[in-house]
């Protein structure tokens, strides 16, 4: 099996976990509430914004606690606590697939001087 059928696999198998199944789930009932829709986007808006400012070396104390302001807020609306936690989820399992192929191809990145 070549490598591009063993991603198309990998995507297949991804796309029935539960992780991306609850995801998607907890996606399509945001979709189907136009609050919960837009308070994800001020929450996104917010995060990229102490993202940039963090990035850049400017001081993200403000901005950091609006984002955390907005969180809470934004926790307490079952719809959207459902999603995050969901995506949380998610990404974690993402993001351990992507390390357990980054090992098997011993592609160590590394950031420190030795």
């Amino acid at each position: 099996m070549n490598v591009y059928d063993l991603a198309h696999q990998l995507a297949r198998s991804l796309n029935e976990c539960p992780e991306y199944l609850e995801y998607k789930r907890a996606k399509d009932s945001i979709k189907q509430d136009p609050q919960a829709e837009k308070m994800l986007k001020d929450l996104r808006t917010r995060q990229v914004e102490v993202q940039a400012l963090q990035l850049s070396g400017k001081p993200a104390d403000e901005a950091l606690k609006n984002f955390e302001n907005l969180y809470s807020i934004v926790s307490h609306n079952s719809v959207l606590k459902r999603y995050l936690e969901a995506e949380e989820r998610f990404a974690l399992l993402f993001a351990d697939i992507q390390n357990i192929i980054m090992r098997g191809i011993e592609l160590d990145i590394e950031l420190e001087d030795k």
